[in-house]
Parts: structure tokens; sequence; C-alpha cells
């Protein structure tokens, strides 16, 4: 150790190694095995310290606990109803693998794609408070399309038929019939979960500190998975318990309880649509 330290402080005082003089192998080990815990402990009180600062600053403005508990809330029905909407189409409702691939696989990504655009581009109109609310009353609604594909079953609308295809990272091998309210069905949830997510973003982004973005998005974002982390297993033994219409409308009461505490937080949420560059930056 005292070999460590006399490495390290000879070059703080000046020193340099005498004329002719070179430190060899083991000395240029020695002193990389000295320097290298020091570099890596003061990267990772560095990091630790910006984890803090970025945690005390989010939690430091008003309403910080409520707008943890709305971004569980507020995909949880979205999240309830999807969880199963695989199983659900292929087993209870018996569609066809292929089927149900090209239109949540293929047709539903475009109208998420779609629904994110046409919800930035309502935003710009609305507001985020409206937005999230609109498009949050949107989503809890998609979920009675489900509910009324349970009841009524297939092949009571027209549907139409997909040629085969061949995009190279996608494939149809044959042209596939598709039912007419199966269709309905995925694109209204796709398109209102699109406009949803397009919404919620920006509600996360505006509760960033710009000097905290990535810890803070990241707090946020983690939070957001929960409900699609553990509702999956309560939403399969719910279904088998209840059956699929009322596991629908389940689902769509979900999603009520995150839009009464959007209602409730209508002021804190319209404080956050100020303009970020005008805004004055909180401090680190």
């Amino acid at each position: 150790m005292a070999g460590c330290v006399g490495i390290g402080l000879l070059p703080g005082f000046g020193l340099r190694s005498l004329p002719g003089q070179r430190l060899g192998r083991r000395s240029l080990l020695s002193l990389s095995g000295c320097l290298l815990p020091g570099v890596g402990f003061s990267l990772l009180l560095g990091f630790g310290l910006r984890l803090l600062s970025g945690l005390a600053n989010y939690f430091a403005q008003p309403g910080a606990a409520a707008f943890l508990i709305f971004i569980v809330l507020y995909k949880l029905g979205d999240a309830f109803a999807g969880s199963l909407m695989t199983p659900f189409l292929l087993k209870s409702m018996a569609f066809a693998p292929a089927e149900v691939g090209v239109v949540n696989k293929v047709i539903g990504l475009w109208l998420t794609i779609g629904g994110a655009l046409l919800g930035g581009a309502l935003m710009l109109k609305l507001g985020l408070w409206r937005s999230l609310f609109l498009f949050g009353v949107l989503q809890m609604a998609s979920n009675l399309g489900f509910w009324w594909l349970a009841v009524s079953g297939k092949g009571l609308m027209p549907g139409l038929v997909i040629p085969a295809f061949d995009w190279g990272f996608v494939k149809l091998a044959s042209a596939t019939p598709v039912d007419g309210g199966l269709l309905m069905v995925i694109a209204f949830e796709n398109l209102s979960g699109g406009m949803g997510t397009a919404a919620f973003v920006a509600f996360l982004m505006s509760l960033c500190n710009q000097r905290f973005t990535a810890t803070q998005f990241a707090l946020l974002s983690a939070f957001a998975s929960i409900g699609r982390v553990w509702v999956g297993p309560l939403a399969g033994v719910l279904a088998e318990t209840i059956g699929w219409p009322t596991f629908f409308l389940v689902s769509t009461v979900v999603a009520l309880p995150a839009l009464w505490m959007l209602w409730w937080l209508r002021a804190q949420v319209r404080a956050l649509e100020a303009d970020p560059i005008t805004a004055p930056a909180a401090e680190d």
C-alpha cells in the first residue's frame, strides 16, 4: 500500500524518473492496479450522486407522488385487455393464425404508428391535459370492442381478402380472408393506443428536468411498465373465472381510476404545458 501511495504521489510533486531510468513492467502494473480502483470508485460515486440528484429533483416538484400513481394507472386498462388479446382471438374466437397475424401485427403496427402521428398532431391544438383525457377515453372504449366481439362472434360484418405478399421482413404465403369485425376492433384499438401513447410519452417528458432527463425518464418508464408486467397472470386467472365478455367489461372499468385521477390533477397537468424553454430551469 505504501508503494502505491508513493507511486501515486510522484507525479503530483512533479517528480520524474532519473535520466536513463524507466519504470519497469512491474512498476507500471503496480501503478495501474493502484489507479484503476480509484477511477472506478470515482465513476461509481459520480453515477450515484447523479442518480440521487435526479430523484431528488423529481420529487421536489408538486404532485410528484400523485403523478407516479397516475403513470401506473393510465395504461392499466389497455394492458389488462391487451395481455390476453392473442389467446382470445385464436382460442376463443377461433380466428386463423394467419388472419390474426396479418391484422394484429402488420395492419395493427401501421395503425399504431398512424395513431401516434395523429395524436401528436391533435396535441398541438388540444394541449396536454385534454389530449390525455380524450385519448384515455378512446383507449377505454376500445376495450368494449373486444367485449362486442366476444358477445356477437365473428362473421357479422363483411370482410376482405388480403393478397399474398413478401416484404422481406414479413411474408404472407397465400391470400387470407379477414373478418370485418376483427379488422374494425383491432383498427380502433391500435389507433387509440397510438394516440394515447403519444400523449403519455409527452406527459412523461414534461415531468423530466432537462438536466436529469435520462434518469427521470427511466424512473417514470419503469413505473409505466408495472401494469404490463404484473397484470398478465392476474388477467389470465380472471378471464378463466368470469369469462371473456365480463373480463373485457372489467378491463374497461379498470381504466376509469386513471381518468378520475387525471381530472383531479388537471391543474397540475395544465401547468406542465408551459414552454420548457422559457420556463426557469431547476437548480442542480
